[in-house]
């Protein structure tokens, strides 16, 4: 089969799944978070001849910038997406979840979204890609009877990107962006101050040419002092002082609020926690 024929059954498939999410109603709902896959969704759901609905859930979680952009987004397919905040899981329950902490979350978040979709039958941007990874919140999307039409499809994060970059839609290349809670330990209780600086800091140094072409994360190791990851793909030769200059910019536009800034450049930059055993991980009653 060649790649015309690949591409062709794939989008085949996913017509197929996204009839089934829809009941025979020709409708769906997608839980939105303006990312490449929920995106991409949207955008073949529209072209496939369905009438879309989106839902954004807004929240501490989610930095105030990330929501703005995907509402933008959204416009720009010719939606309007919902901006919702659902009930979330308390900072306390939260850390007692340990690594189930997605899985909770995840769990509040989308039965609230669920309650709003047609019928109850709501869809989300997992790819076939994500199926090989710890994600402790995809079961309790499974639980819940969330379908995922670009997995079902068999849709994995490469070809989305080249489908999403043939078929036009705006930044094909665009970074993952999880969850604010993802930049603290487990166990760790992040005070809605640390969530906000986290927004914050990584939304200004977005916007720098420093860090043009970089992937980062500003996480809390130990549960209270400020790090940023740099991913290493990113640097080139002779970009050895780069990480350096980025700390002393951050630093000078961030002054106390972020004491103690170290800057670490690693091989991957995400899963970094699940990467670590959690009795190495310091929680913190709080932080922030």
């Amino acid at each position: 089969m060649d790649a015309q024929q690949t591409s062709n059954a794939l989008f085949d498939r996913l017509q197929v799944a996204l009839e089934t999410a829809s009941g025979g109603t020709g409708r769906v709902t997608i839980a939105y978070s303006g990312g490449l896959d929920s995106r991409f969704l949207a955008f073949c759901a529209v072209r496939a001849g369905f009438g879309v609905r989106l839902l954004h859930a807004a929240g501490a979680h989610v930095s105030p910038e990330e929501t703005r952009e995907a509402l933008e987004l959204a416009r720009a397919m010719g939606l309007e997406a919902e901006t919702v905040r659902p009930p979330l899981a308390s900072p306390a329950t939260l850390a007692r979840a340990g690594r189930e902490r997605c899985y909770v979350c995840k769990k509040a978040i989308f039965a609230h979204l669920k309650a709003m979709a047609e019928g109850g039958r709501l869809c989300d941007g997992t790819n076939a890609s994500d199926r090989g990874t710890f994600r402790p919140g995809a079961r309790a999307l499974a639980e819940l009877g969330v379908h995922s039409p670009l997995a079902e499809a068999g849709f994995e994060k490469p070809e989305i990107r080249r489908q999403a970059a043939a078929l036009g839609l705006p930044l094909p290349g665009q970074a993952a962006r999880p969850c604010l809670l993802t930049r603290f330990p487990y166990g760790v209780e992040p005070s809605a101050e640390a969530l906000r600086l986290v927004a914050d800091v990584e939304a200004w140094l977005a916007g720098r040419p420093a860090a043009a072409g970089l992937s980062f994360r500003l996480r809390f190791p130990d549960g209270r002092h400020p790090a940023l990851h740099l991913e290493r793909a990113g640097l080139e030769d002779g970009d050895s002082g780069r990480p350096e200059a980025i700390r002393q910019a951050l630093l000078a536009h961030f002054g106390a609020a972020l004491e103690g800034l170290t800057v670490t450049v690693m091989d991957r930059l995400s899963g970094y926690y699940d990467r670590i055993p959690i009795a190495a991980q310091a929680p913190e009653k709080a932080c922030g």
